[in-house]
């Protein structure tokens, strides 16, 4: 079973909120977040925007460079861990919001893998009658942060990125991985979660270090395996698209690779974390600025709570 992309789109909020603007939150300076993270600024969603807006954006602009009816869309599957409701799914409203008649819909929740995860999972999917699929990562991080925890809420930004999919045979390996988070290193409660009869406020908390640990030597097996997988190496692919958590990461991962940072493509500085939506976001930006071109060999690559991971090479 393999894929191709036939359609990219990203959407990011009107909401601008620079590293200045948390030094009047919480004890912290701009040359302290750059530093440590590599983030200069994120976006927020503003008052009566959502997941589903942001989504409802993305995939129109997907479609409209797939350049297929919007009826012709046999599924949408979504990646989150931030749906504002319980029900219905993310994929749901947005299938609603486009005015999609006829098809199946439904989320995916690997956290920041999530687009990784509905990527993969779309492809399962596709058949002789499931011939066209969108798949959609984005979450709303900047509702469910702890203002008052300076090492985790200047990391996340709110965005959305989708692609629209078809069978092919661009897809040259893919693997998810999913490992025991015994040490509950990367945490968010859910609406009205209750632990020993109390009510636990929706942020997420993150042990910095273990973070760190697990996602430079997870991304550098992932994609190693990956890459063998399907009898290439690191120095036959053009660019990497990895999940934009911390640029540091990033640079850990190059050198472990035996790369330059000029091999991957790095958002983070504008966009901060997005979650589901870094990959789909760093994918579409990268597509139309012109940096993928026929016959590239791409790796897009993400690690995120639960523990999950996965990675994809991709033959543009």
């Amino acid at each position: 079973m393999s894929f191709e992309i036939i359609g990219t789109g990203s959407h990011l909020p009107a909401k601008i909120v620079t590293n200045q603007d948390f030094e009047k939150i919480v004890d912290t300076s701009d040359e302290w977040i750059t530093q440590r993270t590599g983030i200069r600024q994120r976006y927020f969603v503003g008052e009566g925007e959502r997941n589903v807006d942001m989504g409802t954006e993305a995939a129109r602009r997907a479609i409209a460079m797939a350049g297929v009816d919007i009826q012709s869309i046999d599924a949408i599957i979504a990646g989150t861990c931030t749906n504002e409701a319980a029900i219905p799914s993310l994929a749901c409203q947005i299938q609603r919001a486009l005015g999609i008649e006829r098809c199946f819909a439904f989320d995916v929740n690997a956290a920041c893998s999530g687009f990784i995860f509905a990527l993969k999972t779309a492809e399962r999917f596709l058949t002789e009658t499931c011939k066209t699929i969108l798949v959609i990562g984005g979450d709303t991080m900047s509702r469910f942060l702890n203002m008052e925890d300076r090492d985790s809420c200047i990391l996340f930004g709110d965005g959305a990125g989708a692609a629209v999919i078809r069978k092919g045979t661009r897809c040259r390996s893919f693997a998810l991985h999913s490992r025991p988070d015994v040490h509950e290193t990367l945490d968010m409660a859910g609406a009205n979660a209750r632990r020993d009869g109390q009510f636990v406020p929706s942020f997420i908390s993150l042990k910095g270090r273990e973070v760190y640990a697990f996602a430079t030597r997870e991304l550098e097996t992932i994609i190693r395996d990956g890459l063998r997988a399907c009898n290439l190496t690191v120095n036959d692919v053009s660019l990497f698209i990895l999940h934009q958590a911390n640029l540091r990461i990033i640079q850990s991962v190059a050198q472990r690779l035996g790369l330059s940072m000029d091999a991957f493509y790095t958002n983070i500085a504008e966009v901060a974390n997005t979650s589901a939506g870094c990959i789909p976001i760093a994918l579409d930006q990268a597509n139309r600025e012109g940096k993928l071109h026929s016959g590239d060999i791409l790796v897009m690559a993400g690690v995120g709570g639960g523990l999950t991971s996965g990675c994809a090479v991709y033959e543009w």
